[in-house]
């Protein structure tokens, strides 16, 4: 593994024009002195190089290895042809482009066969040096956004298995042994000189160091947060990442960076100190979880929740840790649904212990209910699968506002199942947060309740992906267009990746005439036995004789489409929303006169 990442060639760093293209070094060589006030004129926010003579020529594409070279072929009595095999073998990656009359036309068609990439009549416009130019800057532009995404998606990959790393430190003795293991993999990571990390003490603010790299050994054993960064962090110029999330708040990392900060240019790889942080998020959901078992061993955590009749989360941790140790041990399932209680102004809203005690009469006596601050509650519910976990999303989000409504804005609801989610309970929980999160901003919350057709479903859908703002979440709803034959590829690819985890439930329009029902029934497996599919005949419901859906609810995820048909061409919108999947499947099911999910 790489200890930091790879500096970034100068080449990369090239300073923009004001258009925020890339400025080019550009040379000119005329003996036409139009030509040579022409260029600089309209390259003025180009670096423009101008000669009339050969030898100061070579000079200058020699040092400055320029870009592109407008060549005249007349120059030298003839000279401009052999400048231009001796400008490609100079500067391998330079674009030469030649500027001839129409009496040395037989020249230019051998200079383009020496290596010339165009050639301009003479007397030149500005739009013509424009035109020639602007090709080569779209060129270093997708070169550069082409090696952008490739240093990204490196760092990526590298950061996955970091997070995994980082993930098993909740596998550790103690919360010390924790810090030790966190210092290494943070100096490896990031290449620095030196790693502290400071836990959370008994009394708000207090940090306690946990670990210490040998360069940062003379750190404070103990004191405030404020005392800490203002009298050793800063005069230091350590780099202080919290150790911390939402509700977690686990201690502080200092790093001793191998060199000072500076601001990253432009196209530069993505900065180290976004994943630091991301790492530092996982590190402390694994320390306060190991926090939590200490204090449960040393008593000094009480196993009710003081203020409603759920568990505390102490004790919710060590009954995890023990349910998650029998799975691995068995192959047996288990699954977790994070819930965060958002009272919606205005409307009446319930107190924590009541809302605990609506939870507790949705559930299993076997499933833990625990409380982790003032609204955000977790559930552990044994030998659940995911699909299971879906059901007790459904039946939990219908609490959020009393009301008989799965699309309730007042409850975030979010489930992930051992092992297809994590196979440890950090990441468990982490997904859990992610889903439940993402659901707040669920295009459901914006659709009207009272309509009851899948045709106005998708009417809704349309006007969504056309008035609302572009999409961040990746579970946001997205239009899609196109021919039967692309959506059928599309739906078999879905049903496979829902077959991946195992069972599932699919609800898909279908008939002869249409083409996503038929794709789903030829993409099932020899699994096939593990699937639940309606596939339902909606052609005698008004509307819905050209309509295309397909609702899928997986272990690892949900998946809804839905698009009219138009001689071959489906037109619609889609999503990998849970939410919309329940509501198009129920829709649907509706439609059809079935009862499809509980």
């Amino acid at each position: 593994m790489m200890n930091s990442m790879p500096p970034i060639p100068a080449s990369r760093r090239r300073p923009l024009d004001r258009g925020g293209a890339p400025a080019l070094t550009v040379l000119c060589i005329a003996q036409d002195a139009a030509i040579r006030e022409l260029v600089p004129r309209v390259l003025r926010f180009d670096k423009v190089l101008v000669t009339a003579d050969f030898s100061e020529a070579f000079m200058m594409a020699t040092a400055e290895m320029p870009d592109i070279a407008f060549v005249e072929l007349g120059i030298g009595d003839g000279a401009g042809l052999s400048l231009v095999h001796h400008l490609k073998a100079l500067v391998a990656d330079i674009t030469v482009v030649t500027l001839a009359t129409k009496k040395n036309l037989d020249a230019a068609a051998s200079a383009l066969s020496l290596g010339a990439s165009g050639l301009l009549l003479m007397p030149l416009s500005g739009d013509d040096v424009l035109s020639s130019v602007w090709g080569i800057k779209q060129r270093l532009v997708e070169r550069a956004e082409r090696d952008r995404l490739e240093r990204a998606a490196a760092v990526s990959a590298r950061a996955t298995g970091w997070i995994a790393r980082i993930a098993e430190i909740a596998e550790a003795a103690d919360r010390t042994s924790a810090a030790r293991e966190l210092v290494e993999i943070l100096v490896e990571v990031t290449g620095a000189k030196g790693a502290a990390v400071y836990l959370a003490g008994d009394t708000p603010q207090e940090l306690v160091l946990g670990a210490a790299s040998p360069g940062l050994d003379s750190a404070p054993k103990a004191g405030t947060e404020k005392h800490i960064l203002d009298t050793f962090a800063t005069p230091r110029r350590l780099l202080a990442v919290p150790l911390g999330s939402r509700n977690v708040a686990a201690g502080y990392v200092l790093l001793d960076e191998d060199k000072p900060r500076v601001p990253a240019p432009a196209g530069a790889d993505p900065p180290i100190d976004g994943i630091i942080r991301l790492l530092a998020n996982v590190a402390a959901t694994a320390i306060a979880m190991l926090g939590e078992r200490e204090r449960a061993a040393r008593g000094g955590a009480a196993i009710k929740d003081p203020t409603s009749s759920a568990y505390s989360f102490a004790y919710y941790v060590d009954v995890a840790g023990r349910e998650i140790g029998r799975a691995r041990r068995y192959n047996r399932r288990f699954a977790i649904v994070t819930m965060v209680y958002e009272p919606i102004p205005g409307q009446p809203a319930l107190s924590p212990p009541e809302y605990a005690d609506r939870l507790l009469a949705t559930i299993h006596d076997t499933d833990v209910l625990a409380r982790v601050d003032e609204n955000e509650f977790h559930l552990l519910l044994p030998e659940t699968s995911g699909l299971g976990a879906h059901s007790v999303r459904r039946r939990i989000a219908r609490l959020g506002s009393g009301e008989k409504s799965a699309t309730s804005r007042a409850l975030l609801v979010g489930a992930a199942a051992f092992p297809t989610d994590g196979q440890d309970l950090g990441k468990l929980l982490r997904v859990a947060r992610l889903r439940a999160e993402a659901s707040k901003t669920s295009v459901v919350h914006r659709l009207d309740p009272e309509s009851s057709t899948v045709p106005d479903l998708l009417e809704m859908l349309i006007w969504e992906t056309v008035n609302a703002a572009p999409a961040r979440q990746t579970s946001a709803v997205r239009p899609i267009e196109l021919a039967a034959a692309e959506a059928q590829s599309l739906a078999q690819a879905v049903v496979a990746d829902a077959q991946r985890g195992g069972a599932a439930t699919i609800v898909v329009a279908h008939h002869t005439d249409l083409c996503l029902g038929a794709a789903v029934r030829s993409a099932l497996g020899h699994d096939a036995d593990k699937i639940t599919l309606h596939a339902l005949d909606l052609r005698s419901v008004p509307g819905c004789e050209r309509i295309e859906a397909l609702a899928i609810i997986a272990e690892h995820g949900a998946y809804a489409l839905v698009a009219r048909n138009d001689d071959g061409l489906l037109r619609g919108a889609h999503a990998a929303d849970p939410l919309l999947a329940d509501v198009l499947a129920e829709r649907l099911g509706r439609a059809a006169g079935v009862r499809v999910i509980g």
